[in-house]
């Protein structure tokens, strides 16, 4: 069945995505991608959406990209499509990411009769009552089921029926390197921002996982108890313009910031005081890492794999979801305590480096896919791309 694998030859690994967007699923799939040995692991990457958005410039430029232009609802012939790129592209093995690369990715790679079929989940589940079963179904019979987090590993016993012990856990790791480097002021004083104004900031989609709403209630609250605050929101989305008139509705057009994508996330963490993170839902979200790895404190919704990144009271705080009045609490106690913050900040700088690093993840998952194909080598540890 498919190809095997020599001694010799690399693993060619290829990941399907719904779309090539600037999220985090899509953003971990292309670190990962960069990050593997070429001559252990061939990776590339099809998305079932036409639109490539701006994420094929973070790509290396050797690493193939299939667009297969999914038709909207349901598209039987994507299956076929899928079916025919497999057959040509002979990959030892299928890793499908999410909900939606789930089913036609499996009916697909067996089809093909790729030798190995993974699936992956990264935090927001489909939760939906129809869909449990088939899921549970598609998960039994893929060679393995990974996820991001512990805590959504669980879930996805938990609310799925599936055995614990099937779920492999991969924690990301993130580039850490360029974090925490840049002076505050040097990055304040591209875009006027005094060095003593408080500001909080958030990195993430526009999107309605994501509940912006709930963070602007919290900075109504914080306006109305005299915290003077300025908020950055660092993304792109399909809710700009939802956001935008609900900014101005609350009248908060003087002190929130809109930047839009950015590739320079590293300098507008630099500008914070606290990073905030709103999200219902969420498995090891990698704005966390980088916050932290940029010596901020975080406030966070305890959420999916939130846990395992932030300690609550030493390297952040832990609040529910959906709870604006908690959020600005928080926010608010920061504000008043520089020490708490900078001991905080510390603390998970810390954390940050020695547990989350990149190294450690692109290690995991190439033994990962070199053992599921049935190679075993040893590599050195100065044997990576880039690092």
């Amino acid at each position: 069945m498919g190809d095997v694998v020599t001694s010799q030859q690399p693993v060619r690994v290829l990941h399907l995505l719904p779309e090539l967007s600037l999220g985090g699923m899509e953003q971990g799939v292309v670190t990962l991608l960069n990050g593997l040995l070429p001559k252990h692991i061939v990776g590339s990457v099809c998305s079932f959406d036409a639109a490539i958005d701006s994420i094929r410039a973070r790509l290396d430029p050797c690493i193939p990209v299939h667009v297969l232009g999914r038709r909207s609802g349901n598209d039987p012939m994507l299956v076929w499509r899928l079916i025919r790129l497999f057959r040509r592209e002979k990959p030892h093995i299928v890793h499908s990411h999410s909900w939606g690369t789930l089913c036609e990715g499996y009916v697909s790679a067996r089809l093909a009769r790729v030798r190995h079929f993974v699936h992956g989940e990264h935090g927001t589940l489909e939760l939906r009552p129809r869909s449990l079963p088939i899921q549970r179904w598609v998960w039994s019979r893929a060679d393995r089921v990974l996820s991001v987090s512990s805590k959504l590993a669980d879930r996805m016993a938990l609310d799925f029926g599936f055995p614990r012990d099937r779920v492999r856990v991969i924690r990301n790791g993130a580039d850490l390197t360029k974090f925490g480097i840049i002076p505050r002021s040097e990055a304040r004083k591209a875009m006027g921002i005094p060095d003593a104004e408080f500001v909080i900031g958030t990195v993430g989609r526009l999107v309605p996982v994501k509940d912006h709403e709930t963070l602007f209630s919290a900075l109504v609250q914080l306006k109305s108890a005299g915290i003077k605050c300025l908020a950055l929101v660092a993304g792109e989305g399909p809710l700009r313009s939802e956001l935008e008139r609900r900014a101005r509705a609350l009248d908060l057009e003087s002190t929130l910031r809109f930047l839009g994508n950015r590739d320079d996330i590293y300098r507008v963490l630099a500008m914070l005081d606290v990073f905030v993170l709103s999200s219902v839902s969420e498995g090891l979200p990698n704005t966390i890492l980088e916050a932290m790895a940029s010596g901020l404190p975080v406030v966070s919704t305890h959420v999916g794999g939130v846990e395992e990144l932030v300690e609550n009271g030493r390297t952040g705080m832990l609040v529910p979801s959906k709870n604006a009045e908690m959020l600005a609490g928080a926010v608010s106690t920061l504000a008043r305590d520089a020490e708490l913050r900078r001991r905080m900040g510390t603390q998970g700088q810390q954390k940050a480096r020695a547990e989350f690093g990149l190294q450690r993840m692109l290690d995991e998952y190439e033994r990962f896919y070199l053992d599921l194909a049935g190679r075993h080598i040893r590599r050195p540890d100065s044997d990576a791309r880039g690092h």
